[in-house]
């Protein structure tokens, strides 16, 4: 009689013959004693962390080469190959623009809805690998912003470049090093908003039954939370809604949109803070459906960058024009 063969074994060899094997490097710096399971499900979420710690168990994940239980922490550095079974990658715009580029510092012009890094189901079409293919050569990420954002991203060819910029994002007290971010936003509810306003307090990511990462603001510090504060200045009104710029002092996850939520302020195309709340996520992932005449992408776009060039201490200073459907939308509010 035949021994039947292992369940598990065959799955493992049913994955191997129909995935596709991808690698990722932890490039940001991320909070200690995060777990392979927890990481992997937070930055790819199309798997939940369970399925994860299946395809880790399986073998199917390693970390820097090694097969590795998934309760083994990772740091920034490590590089993860993993498994993908049937899953096609969305297509996105490759509309890069290059809006600054010194042979070592580069600044792109970010479309909306394109990853900068791979993440959940994007791999080859990210940023960070349409703008390398652009220049013929290596790149290191020096910012982030979501996929949905438009606007600057700053990278480098160089390592030291790459060092010495994060460096100044971690010496926000030095005001001569700090950088200046400002972003340009749409919101509705808008009504009563004021000409100028300053929102600041302790961001603490309090979860949601319809999104684990929601943030929420508090006026005290609290055990987990994180100090922010940002400047908003209104620069057009139509009716219920305002178009205001945004200068960040901090940079926390979320930190414009919850600034704004905080205030009653919902950002036009939110799926997270919007006037809707995180239902409108959930939906959008589960069933990929959102509400009637809902804007299809969270209106924000990262307009300008100041600071001095790590290397050279050069004043740098670039501005990227505004998107395109965010023009669009501006010019339909106008019009109601």
């Amino acid at each position: 009689m035949k021994k039947a063969k292992n369940k598990l074994h065959l799955n493992t060899e049913d994955i191997y013959q129909k995935s596709v094997i991808r690698k990722c490097r932890i490039e940001e710096n991320i909070d200690e004693n995060i777990r392979l399971d927890k990481y992997m499900g937070d930055r790819f979420s199309y798997y939940s962390r369970n399925k994860w710690q299946d395809l880790i168990g399986q073998g199917l994940v390693l970390l820097n080469g090694i097969k590795v239980k998934y309760t083994r922490t990772v740091n920034k550095g490590d590089e993860i190959e993993y498994h993908i079974i049937g899953m096609k990658e969305p297509e996105v715009d490759k509309n890069v623009g290059i809006i600054y580029d010194d042979g070592d510092l580069i600044i792109a012009n970010k479309p909306a809805n394109l990853p900068v890094i791979p993440s959940g189901k994007y791999y080859h079409n990210t940023l960070h690998t349409i703008v390398k293919q652009m220049l013929n050569c290596n790149i290191n990420m020096l910012n982030r912003i979501d996929r949905e954002t438009s606007g600057c991203v700053v990278m480098s060819r160089g390592h030291e470049t790459a060092s010495k910029f994060c460096a100044m994002i971690a010496r926000r007290k030095n005001i001569k090093k700090r950088i200046k971010k400002t972003y340009i936003a749409i919101v509705e509810n808008a009504k009563n908003i004021e000409d100028n306003f300053i929102v600041e307090g302790y961001m603490l990511e309090s979860g949601h039954k319809y999104y684990r990462r929601f943030q929420t603001l508090h006026k005290e510090s609290i055990e987990g939370s994180k100090y922010s504060k940002t400047a908003f200045k209104t620069i057009k009104r139509f009716d219920d809604y305002a178009v205001v710029m945004a200068r960040l002092y901090t940079g926390r996850m979320h930190q414009i949109r919850v600034h704004l939520y905080s205030k009653n302020l919902y950002m036009v195309g939110d799926k997270i803070y919007g006037k809707y709340g995180p239902k409108v996520f959930d939906d959008f992932i589960e069933k990929n459906i959102i509400p009637e005449g809902f804007f299809y992408r969270q209106a924000l776009h990262a307009y300008s960058l100041e600071f001095n060039h790590p290397i050279t201490d050069k004043l740098i200073k670039v501005k990227a024009p505004l998107a395109k459907d965010l023009r669009e939308f501006i010019k339909k509010i106008k019009n109601i």
